[in-house]
């Protein structure tokens, strides 16, 4: 999981912004950065246009900035959308008559209503807007403060709205006059969450043009993301390269009884002496660099590889606790030498569990919480055993946390995603628990994707919005006189996933998606379309909805032929299964370049694909070998030498109270070829409450059956198992996974994978 840098420039652009008090003084001069003014009464009005004629001039900076730059050409061009005019953007303002809009720059002799330098004012990107006679004034500490204002000038002002990206989600008025008021002469704005960023990941993402790309990232812009500067990825492997810990052993991470330099694939040893030092001078010199960076991230590598060396486990009953150990003595070391400035946590995966301790986080600490492996359909304020375990979580991290973010999966399906009412739900429920951010990452883009990160700028630049009151602007602004119909089939969608749930697989798409429900859907588009058949946009915009819920019946086809051929391996329905998913990637190829959607399930698709002439376990070619099977609907199993006493179902195989199952694979290497060594990878094999499992293997055809390991605990799909002592040298081995259950129904096998070397 990777995270994304918020800002509104290039990551490389941001770094080599100047300091925040740099752009203070070339915004402002300084003895009127302090000053104050105060104004009450009545709304004060200007004219910009008048009978489509420009009545006014936009003037930015005479140092140049990007950032402020691109914000007033924009706002030139949406004043031209709305009513026509050309209104020029000029750094000299002397001779230029009619109003004056002045953008990130103020006028000679200006007093403000408010101290441009108070933090609690405009922390992080705030921004103030004000008219005095004939000026209008776009101002703020920061440029992205300014651009935020200019932006918030069109929205909040002048009605336009940007809802999907590129210009088929732009609404913009359309009126021969355009005229601002401003209730008492100004307004500060101030976002309510210091983070917006919801982003799309890299598979939402893949295939994008730089067109796209560049729509994609101007659409967060003109929504007002953004907040802090900085980055949140998994990132020690920059902190503590290989070539570092090459250098310094001690630092390398202790992995079953050995050290070993390691890049992104593992972690370092915590209590190495000289860790904390190498960590805190990283960020001091990173800072004295970049000094606009608010914080950066210190969120360990994506794995759980932890150091097992005895100090490291002795830093804490778990591994987060001994995570934040060790973070926070680096964040303790960075703030003494960096005030001001803060650092990442991310609880995630193993760490997700908190601290058994009091252990109080730094006050620089920014921490991201995720919502790692549970319940993602439904919201986290219900009731359940998924909910209830991330709120007990949520809480407890808050007990030792100055703050938090929220980092929540969003679309993992290849399918809609209208979960509009549920964000609003779980933004209140962080509030409540003092989070002061949020980053959700959008694994796919499909329909309503977009529709619910609008929702989410929305409500994270100012709390008092409600869900409900935007989707009433929404709808008609956007599909007109087709505006009934999709809120029918939105809603219908989002009733229909609130009541299945699901935790973010694709198995769970047939029960959140059913047929007659997306044929439905299909219909009604077709119905709408006619209604706004002489509007070309908005019949674009059904046209990109139609081709989401296409595809989603097409994946649909193609999950149900496939899975019958995983169940029966029968010719038959493996060729249906290949037609299927070439329809499916063929249509998905179609649409490239056309922000229709992304590519979150091209991945599944092809893989699956290509797995319909998977040899199975003979490995027939010398080098490395692999071979895995995630189970779900059966998987690969029909594959297995034998099977009995478990049942295929949705998840993997499952096996009834009291039962006994048993799986045997037969492992050949090819002619001429030998096994040199193996181990289990990958591994989600159950063991019961009171009940028993056994993994073992035989060199003999099943004479005689050597134990792998017995009554051992396999959950997650991490665990790996050593193979080589029993197999090397030899040409076939049989495997045999047997499970014996007690009293309840379980999920016996999910996952399971071999790897090693013939030669």
């Amino acid at each position: 999981m990777r995270y994304t840098i918020v800002g509104t420039d290039s990551p490389q652009k941001q770094i080599a912004m100047r300091s925040r008090g740099s752009w203070i003084r070339a915004f402002l001069p300084a003895t009127l950065a302090a000053a104050l003014w105060a104004c009450a009464g009545p709304a004060s009005s200007l004219v910009l246009v008048q009978q489509g004629k420009p009545s006014c001039t936009i003037i930015v900076p005479a140092e140049k900035n990007s950032i402020i730059q691109s914000a007033a050409e924009d706002l030139r061009d949406h004043l031209r959308k709305i009513s026509g005019a050309e209104v020029p953007v000029v750094s000299n303002g002397r001779e230029i008559k009619g109003v004056r809009i002045y953008v990130g720059v103020a006028p000679s002799g200006l007093k403000l209503p408010v101290d441009l330098t108070d933090r609690q004012l405009f922390w992080p990107d705030g921004y103030l807007i004000m008219t005095n006679g004939e000026r209008l004034c776009l101002l703020s500490p920061r440029p992205e403060g300014v651009s935020n204002a200019v932006y918030g000038l069109l929205e909040d002002f002048l009605g336009c709205h940007w809802f999907t990206p590129g210009e088929i989600g732009m609404v913009t008025p359309r009126r021969s006059v355009v005229e601002v008021k401003i209730p008492g002469g100004y307004r500060v704005v101030r976002p309510s969450f210091e983070m917006r960023s919801p982003w799309y990941n890299g598979n939402a993402g893949a295939r994008q043009t730089p067109e796209e790309a560049t729509q994609m990232n101007l659409w967060r812009l003109r929504n007002r993301a953004g907040g802090m500067q900085g980055y949140a990825g998994q990132d020690w492997v920059s902190i503590f390269p290989k070539d570092l810990q090459e250098r310094e052993p001690g630092l390398q991470a202790m992995i079953n009884g050995k050290r070993a330099p390691h890049g992104s694939e593992a972690q370092i040893c915590m209590s190495y002496p000289r860790a904390v030092e190498i960590a805190a001078g990283y960020f001091i010199g990173l800072f004295a660099n970049h000094p606009t960076l608010d914080y950066y991230t210190f969120s360990a590598n994506d794995n759980d590889s932890w150091c097992q060396c005895p100090d490291c486990v002795a830093l804490g009953a778990n591994p987060a606790e001994r995570m934040m150990v060790f973070t926070n003595k680096v964040a303790a070391a960075v703030a003494l030498k960096c005030p001001g400035k803060g650092i990442t946590t991310l609880p995630y995966s193993s760490t997700i569990e908190p601290p058994v301790r009091d252990l109080k986080g730094e006050s620089n600490l920014y921490p991201v919480l995720c919502s790692y492996s549970m319940e993602q359909v439904k919201p986290k304020t219900q009731e359940n055993d998924w909910c209830n375990t991330y709120r007990r979580r949520v809480e407890r991290w808050m007990e030792l946390l100055p703050r938090a973010w929220s980092y929540d999966y969003i679309g993992w399906y290849p399918g809609p995603w209208t979960l509009f009412h549920k964000l609003e739900a779980e933004q209140e429920y962080y509030r409540k628990h003092r989070f002061t951010g949020m980053m959700p990452e959008y694994l796919d883009r499909n329909l309503g994707t977009d529709v619910h990160a609008w929702l989410s700028f929305r409500i994270a630049w100012d709390k008092n919005l409600r869900v409900g009151d935007l989707l009433s602007l929404f709808y008609p602004a956007y599909f007109g006189a087709a505006a009934n119909d999709m809120r029918a089939l939105y809603e219908k969608f989002e009733k229909q996933m609130l009541a299945t749930g699901g935790t973010g697989e694709v198995m769970d798409v047939p029960r959140l998606y059913p047929i007659p429900l997306i044929e439905e859907a299909l219909t009604r588009i077709a119905s709408a379309k006619r209604k706004v058949a002489t509007d070309a946009t908005i019949c674009a915009r059904l046209e990109r909805d139609e081709n989401c819920l296409k595809l989603t019946r097409l994946w649909l086809d193609f999950w149900t032929s496939s899975a019958s051929f995983r169940r029966s391996g029968t010719p038959e329905h493996k060729q249906r299964a290949a037609q299927s998913g070439l329809s499916y990637l063929q249509l998905l190829d179609s649409l490239d370049g056309t922000l229709t959607v992304g590519k979150a399930a091209r991945g599944y698709v092809a893989s699956s694909l290509e797995a319909l002439n998977d040899p199975g376990t003979l490995f027939s070619k010398a080098g490395s070998f692999q071979y895995m099977d995630g189970l779900d609907d059966g998987g690969k199993s029909f594959q297995a030498k034998s099977r009995s006493g478990f049942s295929i179902g949705t998840y993997g195989l499952g096996l009834a109270p009291g039962a006994t199952g048993e799986v045997v694979y037969d492992l050949r290497a090819g002619e001429g070829l030998k096994f040199k060594e193996a181990r289990l990878v990958s591994m989600y094999f159950t063991l019961p409450l009171n009940g028993h499992n056994l993994v073992d293997l035989s060199v003999d055809e099943g004479r005689t059956w050597i134990t792998v390991c017995r009554d051992t605990p396999m959950a997650g799909g991490t665990a790996e198992y050593e193979l080589t002592k029993p197999i090397a040298g030899t040409r076939q081995f049989l495997l045999r996974f047997s499970i014996q259950n007690s009293e309840k129904e379980i999920l016996g096998m999910d996952n399971w994978g071999i790897a090693g070397v013939v030669e």
